[in-house]
Order: C-alpha cells, then structure tokens, then sequence
C-alpha cells in the first residue's frame, strides 16, 4: 500500500526502508519542520546543570532534541541516565558515543511505570521541542521529581499542501496532534482511507477535531505499521 507519512524531513533517514520490509511505499509529506528556539534560554539552562552535574536523569523524546541538545552540550557526566524514547533516539545518543535506557513509546505513563521509585527526590532534565507536556511532567513531579525542562527547538508549518497527496495514498500516518492540525483535513476528505495516529496524544487531538483514527499505534512507526498489518487481515 501507499501510506503517507507526516514525518519531520529530518528525521525521514531510514523510513522508506522501514516501510518496505512491510511491503509498503512511504509517501512523505511533513506538515511540519524544526528550527532554533526563538528563546534559548531553557536549553542553556539545562546545559550547565547537565555539565556540572546537576541533572541526574535526562530525558529525550526525538532524535532532533539529541542533535540540538548536543550541538549545544558535549560534556554529560558518567552517572547522569539517559532515557530515550524509541530505537532511532537511542541510536542517535548512541552515536554521540553514550549510553541509555529505552522506552519504547512516548507516554507518561511508561515513564513512570519505567522509572518509579528511582527519580524520587532527584532532578530530572527533559529535552523537549516547544511543545508542552504537561502529563509529563507531572507524572514526573509525582514521583517525587524536580523536573527541569529544556527547549531545544520549535515546530513550524513546512508549507507542503496535505491534502494534494489523497488522492493517490491507501493509508495515513499522523507523527503528532500538531501535524494533523496543520494538515488541515476534515473526516469527510479522510474517507476510504485507513487513519492512523502514532500514539494516544495525537489521538486525542484528532478526535478533538472531529477524526477518529482507525489505528492508533504505541508512538512509533514501525509499531504503527505492525498494527496496520494486523488491521489489514
């Protein structure tokens, strides 16, 4: 099938081949691209307490919160946790030449249920693009955390018209609520084709909008694609 993806161009590296070891041909139309924070100031916050140890858990919900993060910060201390979200953002914080924890999709509650008991009463980091989360940060503080939050970068309209590629595409994949958004679709111009959310959050802001996903999967493509498969018997 031909599947349109909201994917960031940036973060496009490997998707195709993804798509076809599914026997799927990924059609990218990003709604949305990164650029530099217009107030840097929460990541250079969060920098000199990585650097002088004063973080003990970092958090990193995309591979593009890693390249800002580490275009800014080199230095992260050997007892400071790494967690990502998803196999492409450990890749990316491997590739810097660290090591961490993995959680296999972006929910607040995996993260408490991965990090429990351990965070309370230590200081958590979060890089983060310019797009609050709130859940987070309170099943955070909920367990006992300081959380400290850094911006990295924001999210703008790339300009590419969604609903062009419609016509010619059997499934669609929302990467995030405001990817959808900015796609300005409605249920009407969705009908006939398969919809699927990347996970709960965009979910929720699809249904909020009128549109309920046929498939919502575990925050990750291939988890998407694996639930499509299973859809589609």
């Amino acid at each position: 099938m031909r599947i349109a993806v909201t994917r960031l161009e940036e973060k496009s590296k490997g998707t195709q081949e993804l798509f076809t070891r599914y026997n799927h041909e990924a059609v990218l139309v990003p709604t949305l691209k990164t650029a530099p924070s217009l107030d840097p100031g929460s990541l250079d916050d969060l920098c000199l307490k990585v650097r002088t140890g004063n973080i003990d858990f970092l958090i990193f919900s995309s591979t593009m919160g890693v390249q800002y993060f580490f275009d800014q910060c080199s230095e992260v201390p050997d007892d400071t946790v790494m967690v990502a979200v998803g196999p492409k953002t450990k890749e990316a914080i491997c590739d810097k030449g660290f090591s961490c924890e993995t959680i296999s999709s972006y929910s607040s509650d995996h993260f408490a249920i991965h990090l429990g008991s351990r965070i309370k009463g230590k200081t958590v980091g979060v890089v983060r693009p310019d797009v609050p989360n709130p859940q987070l940060v309170e099943s955070l503080t909920s367990l006992g955390a300081q959380v400290i939050e850094g911006i990295a970068y924001r999210l703008i309209p790339s300009g590419h018209e969604f609903k062009e590629i419609l016509p010619g595409v059997d499934v669609v994949i929302f990467t995030s609520g405001k990817s959808f958004t900015l796609a300005e679709v409605s249920p009407e111009e969705l009908s006939g084709k398969t919809v699927v959310a990347i996970g709960p959050k965009c979910a929720a802001v699809m249904e909020s909008q009128g549109v309920t996903p046929d498939i919502t999967g575990n925050g990750t493509l291939e988890g998407c694609l694996a639930a499509l498969s299973s859809h589609s018997r």
